[in-house]
């Protein structure tokens, strides 16, 4: 693996403390240059960054909100200048082109209502955990809030307990500048949290309902396909919902849920254990993942996310105890025990009582436990939404190791927990509630995608033909399996694809248009042709230069003008080519008389 894998795009960090305030244009400790305040670009990633061998308190409160890095920044490493301390954070609120990500405040007056009381409710929802680690007040702070399309990011932690009327403040601010809907909507909760003691749980009820009459006009549908393979392993572990194998069971009675559940499980136990531990899961859970689906639908009223969270947990731990009590029967001990990761997400559409009638809200609940991943993939961005239950993490959120070094370790990657080596009541699944109103892709994968940062480094490359439709999802499917083959190929692959589209979204995604022979006719075959697989596979791994905004305008990615310029050569040899023919047959013929008469015979065996 070349370093380039590791980084398609410059590696930006943030700097804090005493030493941050070195003017732009200047290098750092021979490692790092300065692009703007506070914002460095790292010229030796992906080298570990150097940091102290003992935690300082400035790292402490990054390394405990390690859960929550889809919102927090992560501690990246640190260094020590003349002026001072630096800690350097990574996963920060910085574009590609090394810019600061718009604030809130600044992101607000411009947006959809909708994702005014999104962002709303993401701040809500983070404040108990912020609040746990005496960091509430990054809450608080105008300039520490920073939008990433539909979701709020902080640039840095703040120490502080303030009371919850400092975040209703806060968005009292904005009120003038939001929807007047938005405002009256939000007016009286923000009241309430002004209260002696609110009640936290009834303003996020009512916060809740908010946020689903706004998803009343978005208008979602979903597509959904999935496939495993064995990659050089000789035994297949892997399983996914949908899959061949299971569509081929599939009656007509599971089509109407079939688009709204994706399964992905990776097993473990080995002695064909992990093969029969994650089908025993991925069936359990579609068959009651479908009658969960089926009860949402014959209610009048939304159910409230704690609880549709509660029949989720509920269900993963009946499949747990499946594969737990095969375990038992079979006598199986210790490293013996079968096992199998999971991620799984389901589409539910909640009813909402509106003047004109029940209208329908769609919420994706994403629940998983172990180290398969799930991320959601724009034109614009790649999410991950899930965090690695693993020995790494474990070390990083106990504020024992910085990332880069627990990452070293020899053991980095062991499973911490995963769905059927003990009994229900110690297993912890992790379970998300989101709302979409962007044309997207949902991928569920295992490891034996993701691994590398292999999603991270090709996304570009697959997003604008799925979402254009210009492949047929399963064959994106096939297309994400054999790109694990080729760069992983170590370990089994799952992979499912669940396209969500918004209806009535024009989808602009740049430098994405497909070779010029190519017309969406050619594309919409299950097979992808030889043109197609090179844009899919062979530009990825050597990203295009950006410069640094301080040094150089911004430029075209280069793996186009590449194309194109292959194209245009191409184009040329062929001219060239047709011309010589021309010549030969015009000019040959009187030039030797001897080959006027030869005749052309196939030459003797």
């Amino acid at each position: 693996m070349t370093q380039v894998d590791l980084y398609p795009f410059k590696k930006y960090v943030l700097a804090l403390g005493p030493g941050r305030d070195v003017p732009p244009g200047q290098s750092v400790n021979d490692r790092y240059w300065v692009l703007s305040p506070g914002v460095w670009h790292d010229t030796q990633a992906p080298d570990p960054p150097p940091h102290p061998a003992q935690i300082t308190p400035a790292a402490l409160p990054y390394l405990k909100a390690y859960p929550h890095q889809l919102h927090v920044p992560t501690v990246y490493g640190e260094c020590q200048l003349s002026t001072g301390p630096v800690l350097l954070l990574d996963n920060v609120p910085v574009d590609r082109h090394g810019r600061l990500l718009p604030t809130l405040g600044a992101a607000w007056a411009s947006a959809k209502p909708f994702r005014q009381v999104y962002w709303c409710w993401q701040l809500f929802k983070l404040w108990p955990h912020l609040f746990g680690l005496n960091m509430a007040a990054s809450l608080t702070a105008p300039e520490a809030i920073h939008i990433d399309g539909w979701r709020i990011r902080l640039s840095n932690l703040i120490p502080g307990q303030p009371p919850l009327a400092a975040l209703a403040d806060l968005i009292g601010s904005l009120l003038p500048k939001a929807d007047p809907l938005v405002a009256s909507t939000l007016q009286p909760l923000l009241d309430q949290c002004r209260e002696g003691q609110p009640n936290f749980d009834q303003i996020l009820e009512h916060l809740n309902r908010a946020l689903l009459t706004q998803a009343m006009e978005i208008s979602l549908a979903t597509e959904v396909a999935g496939s495993t393979n064995s990659g050089q392993q000789p035994q297949n572990e892997d399983a996914c919902y949908p899959s061949h194998a299971e569509l081929e069971r599939a009656s007509t009675a599971d089509l109407p849920s079939l688009p709204r559940i994706a399964i992905v499980c990776d097993g473990v136990g080995g002695h064909a254990g992990g093969e029969i531990a994650s089908q025993m899961v991925v069936r359990s859970l579609q068959l009651q993942l479908r009658g969960l689906l089926a009860e949402v639908a014959d209610q009048e009223e939304p159910l409230p996310p704690y609880v549709v969270m509660g029949q989720i947990e509920a269900a993963i731990r009946v499949a747990n105890n499946l594969v737990a009590s095969q375990n038992d029967s079979q006598g199986r001990t210790e490293r013996q025990r079968m096992g199998t990761t999971l991620v799984v997400a389901v589409m539910v559409p909640q009813r909402i009582p509106s003047p004109q009638g029940p209208r329908e809200v769609n919420e994706l609940y994403i629940a998983h436990a172990g180290d398969s991943r799930a991320y959601w993939i724009t034109p614009e961005s790649c999410h991950l939404l899930t965090i690695d239950d693993d020995v790494a993490g474990r070390e990083i959120t106990n504020g024992n190791s910085y990332p880069v070094a627990a990452r070293g370790r020899s053991d980095a990657g062991a499973l911490t927990q995963a769905l059927g080596t003990r009994e229900a009541d110690s297993l912890t699944p992790h379970i998300d509630r989101f709302i979409l109103d962007e044309t997207g892709i949902l991928l569920l994968c295992s490891d034996g995608l993701s691994d590398h940062q292999r999603v991270e480094t090709s996304w570009a490359n697959y997003i604008g033909l799925i979402v254009k439709n210009i492949v047929p999802l399963p064959t994106a499917v096939e297309s994400w399996v054999e790109l694990a083959n080729q760069k992983n190929g170590h370990d089994n692959i799952a992979v499912v694809l669940m396209h969500c589209k918004v209806a009535g979204e024009t989808v602009i995604v740049d430098d994405m248009t497909p070779p010029p022979s190519l017309t969406e006719q050619d594309l919409g075959t299950t097979e992808l042709t030889e043109a197609s697989k090179a844009l899919l596979y062979g530009e990825g791994e050597e990203p295009a230069e950006i410069e640094d905004p301080v040094t150089a305008t911004e430029t075209k990615p280069r793996r186009l003008q590449a194309f194109v310029l292959s194209i245009v050569l191409l184009i040329a040899v062929s001219v060239a080519g047709v011309i010589g023919v021309v010549l030969w047959q015009s000019l040959g013929p009187t030039t030797d008389e001897n080959f006027q008469d030869t005749p052309i015979t196939e030459p003797e065996s």
